[in-house]
């Protein structure tokens, strides 16, 4: 259940320890954390100067219960061993799967019992208890196109943030569960940047939109569940 509350002067962020629970889903192979309950301030950070007019201003929300999130980026391995074909134009088994569409990925997500995460289960997952509009230094957390010679590098080879996942900014676009408020809900929106994207728009608040049929080769996504 989420719940949007009143933000306290002073305060952008609140929640819960960090979670050391993990489990391997033994139908695609991934590895889940358990991401505990907590409440926390989502959209545009505190003091962030990059913040798009598409970003929301920041507002508290309670995440409530506490859910299961991919470790990594769903991988090709992962990826052909559920649905038997890759659709990457990015080979390796141990990359993310690109030229994902949604449906494609919630697809995917329902047939290893999971889901797509909801927007505000991402970037709560993505902050992992930081305020500011990153959980690290850029180059030390993320592939983007300051470091990535322009593909998908293998998943979980940058530092993780404090609840212990990879790649939350960089690598790929990650489709959620949700549509685009100004789209009449016709398109629906993708998290955290890309390996093809610039420094300013891999931040945890930041956003994108498709079409739920869109594959591009910059997009991917991880499951959730509770």
């Amino acid at each position: 259940m989420l719940r949007i509350v009143p933000l306290v002067a002073g305060c952008l962020l609140w929640t819960a320890a960090a979670s050391t629970a993990s489990k391997i889903n033994d139908r695609d192979g991934l590895r889940y954390i358990w991401i505990p309950p907590g409440v926390y301030a989502m959209g545009c950070s505190q003091g962030d100067q990059h913040c798009f007019d598409w970003e929301p201003a920041p507002h508290a929300v309670k995440i409530d219960p506490g859910f299961w999130i991919g470790e990594t980026e769903v991988t090709q391995a992962a990826y052909q061993r559920v649905t038997g074909t890759n659709p990457s134009r990015y080979r390796g088994l141990d990359l993310p799967v690109d030229q994902v569409n949604w449906n494609n990925a919630s697809a995917y997500c329902k047939t290893v019992g999971m889901r797509l995460p909801t927007e505000a289960e991402w970037e709560y997952a993505a902050r992992a208890g930081v305020p500011a509009s990153r959980y690290g230094l850029l180059d030390s957390i993320a592939w983007y196109d300051g470091n990535s010679r322009d593909q998908t590098h293998k998943s979980g080879t940058k530092l993780p943030n404090a609840f212990g996942l990879y790649d939350m900014l960089g690598n790929v676009w990650e489709w959620v569960e949700d549509s685009y408020e100004r789209s009449g809900k016709k398109q629906r929106i993708l998290r955290g940047g890309s390996f093809f994207n610039p420094s300013r728009d891999v931040r945890v608040s930041n956003r994108l939109w498709a079409l739920p049929d869109t594959a591009h080769r910059d997009m991917g996504f991880r499951c959730a569940g509770y």
